[in-house]
């Protein structure tokens, strides 16, 4: 997989990337030990976390210009309707996929603890704007955080596509950890992996947002009509 070769004309030093991503997760874990601290009930617990997101969204954008001197997105190379509904049709269909792989440890007996997950559900059910809400704000600042961000800066950083794929898509599942679920860890790694290499492949930032948004406004609903029974 050939490295992107940004030719931004003030090229970041190996330290200042290497900064960048160590406080997006020092940003991450901070806010989520002190969230978890606080004195709230979960369900505003749940709503105010999805602003910590938007935050680190933004500090990273300020970052980006301001010290790295370079633009926080790669530039788009497509952004035709067309082209961005066909990626989001394909790139749905292929999470499906790492769905079903995901699922394999419970065929070999592996018991899911969906005790976190079931609590998310029972506090949003019934909640359609937060559902859309919580949808919205994950597929949005997650993607601008760990494709947009920390995907580019460990390409620019390590020089290895490969690489920095596999890094960025461990990092993105352990945001996940938790959940305590092997089969969200091993699902969110593979569309980690996946959305990593679309990224790479085509710079268009808008078709992967669109589809994280789906897979959680879409799983969330069906959940709540489930209840996870």
């Amino acid at each position: 997989m050939d490295n992107p070769g940004l030719t931004y004309p003030n090229k970041p030093t190996n330290i200042i990337l290497f900064a960048g991503v160590a406080l997006t997760l020092v940003l991450l874990i901070f806010f989520d030990i002190s969230l978890s601290h606080l004195q709230m009930d979960y369900y505003d617990k749940l709503f105010y976390s999805r602003f910590v997101y938007w935050g680190i969204a933004v500090i990273l954008l300020f970052y980006s210009l301001k010290v790295e001197r370079q633009p926080l997105l790669w530039k788009e190379e497509n952004n035709t309707i067309g082209f961005i509904l066909l990626s989001v049709l394909v790139l749905y269909v292929l999470t499906i996929t790492a769905s079903i792989v995901s699922a394999i440890p419970a065929l070999f007996g592996e018991r899911e603890n969906n005790t976190m997950m079931k609590k998310v559900i029972e506090i949003i059910n019934g909640h359609q704007a937060m559902i859309f809400f919580i949808a919205l704000t994950a597929g949005a600042t997650e993607e601008v955080i760990f494709r947009g961000y920390v995907l580019t800066r460990l390409s620019q950083l390590l020089k290895n596509n490969a690489a920095a794929i596999i890094v960025s898509s461990l990092l993105f599942a352990a945001l996940h950890y938790k959940y305590g679920s092997l089969r969200e860890l091993i699902f969110t790694f593979l569309i980690g992996v996946l959305f990593s290499i679309y990224y790479i492949r085509y710079h268009n930032i808008k078709a992967i947002i669109v589809t994280h948004f789906l897979i959680d406004y879409i799983n969330m609903n069906i959940a709540t009509h489930l209840k996870l029974k």
